[in-house]
């Protein structure tokens, strides 16, 4: 059943069968309950998540103290990529918006991964590097609209 969860999911639908197989035994399940936190800000890397079912909400801080959504996530999206990559705190909070179950990688594992089994690490980080570049490209759309419509 999870092997099959996984091939549904953007990370992972162009490993092989074998690598799925590699995956699934170094995936962790988590589960959060309506308005738990999953982590705050600056909390030590915790892994990437992957929402199997539900919804999160990652939130920044603004200087004044407020809560700012940045990002409503739900199935096969996922969140800490940044940490996991660069073993560094989360810059953001995560709050589960409904009951959430998320399928965790540690970068433990990732290293691991990538000791070991080179190329499926390279496909997985490959596909998440794609989904960070389009979520760039969307960021700076969204910033060059501030900017002309600031300059207008």
């Amino acid at each position: 059943m999870l092997k099959k969860r996984l091939k549904g999911i953007s990370l992972f639908r162009e490993l092989t069968n074998q690598e799925i197989e590699v995956i699934a035994t170094v995936l962790e399940e988590a589960f959060y309950k309506k308005g738990s936190v999953v982590w705050e800000e600056g909390t030590p890397e915790q892994g990437l998540h992957i929402v199997d079912y539900g919804k999160v909400r990652v939130c920044r801080k603004t200087r004044e103290g407020h809560k700012q959504v940045l990002a409503v996530l739900k199935e096969n999206n996922f969140y800490g990529e940044l940490s996991i990559l660069d073993g560094r705190s989360h810059s953001a909070s995560v709050e589960a918006v409904e009951d959430t179950k998320v399928l965790i990688l540690h970068k433990r594992s990732m290293d691991k991964l990538l000791k070991e089994n080179p190329v499926t690490a390279f496909n997985i980080l490959r596909a998440m590097t794609i989904e960070i570049c389009e979520l760039l490209r969307q960021m700076n759309a969204k910033f060059m609209d501030m900017v002309n419509y600031v300059w207008e």
